[in-house]
């Protein structure tokens, strides 16, 4: 019985007339990092994003299908898109902290969200926040600089730190470290190892390598079709399917 957190049958989305996403099923536990992976433009990101709604901010999108919370319909008209958005966190790819200080960046969800009724509640949870983003070290001195002024790296584990502030559930991560240099991007699948198990992740990455060390499951998409849904291992080393054998070998992509 695995511990499904997210469950989508038979989504595709579209854009005006044109299908970016095509009959997708999937389901997205807490056990396991599920990685999306495929080649530029195939709806990776796109899929990703109606799990938390974003696409609802383009105005020509459309959602067909059901994708489930806990069993919820996040789609039915009853569903807070806000509350929704605080349980599924997102990060994007580029690093895109608010333009104000350390603290409050990791405070501005839980104040907003009523989460912490004193100032000492708030301060636990930026000090809870910053360090399970593995950046507390860090910035523990200089909490009232400005969020900017950090390093790419570190504006990237600060937004991480921003998303579990409110305490959510799952964690989408669209491209996290493409815009970071090596060793930036080491601290971030570290952290997404020490995340795993507490929070449902799903991270979108062009980069296969880092499918293969961050997740335990991968779903490769390709011309906004799900081609291939499975353990990570068996995905790179067993694909079934000759799109996903020609993709990992690097035949195209």
């Amino acid at each position: 019985m695995t511990n499904h957190k997210m469950t989508a049958r038979d989504v595709s989305v579209y854009y005006g007339q044109k299908r970016a996403i095509d009959n997708v099923s999937i389901d997205v536990d807490m056990d396991n990092v599920t990685a999306f992976i495929g080649p530029s433009g195939c709806g990776k990101s796109t899929f990703l994003r109606t799990l938390n709604r974003m696409n609802d901010t383009v105005a020509s999108a459309r959602v067909e299908g059901k994708i489930e919370l806990d069993g919820h319909d996040i789609y039915s008209p009853d569903m807070d898109v806000v509350q929704l958005r605080a349980r599924v966190g997102m990060v994007f790819q580029k690093p895109n902290p608010f333009p104000k200080s350390i603290y409050e960046n990791v405070a501005y969800g839980p104040r907003i969200h009523g989460l912490a009724g004193a100032k000492s509640d708030l301060d636990q949870i930026v000090e809870k926040s910053l360090r399970r983003a593995g950046l507390w070290d860090e910035v523990k001195d200089r909490l009232t600089d400005s969020g900017t002024a950090l390093s790419g790296g570190q504006q990237q584990r600060l937004c991480i730190a921003r998303a579990i502030a409110v305490d959510p559930e799952v964690i989408l991560m669209d491209e996290p470290c493409s815009a970071l240099d090596p060793i930036a991007t080491a601290k971030i699948e570290e952290l997404i190892h020490e995340l795993r198990g507490r929070y449902a992740i799903v991270i979108v990455t062009h980069n296969m390598q880092q499918a293969a060390r961050v997740s335990q499951r991968t779903a490769f998409f390709h011309l906004g079709t799900l081609v291939e849904y499975g353990d990570t291992s068996a995905i790179f080393t067993n694909p079934r399917e000759e799109r996903t054998k020609d993709y990992i070998t690097g035949r195209y992509g």
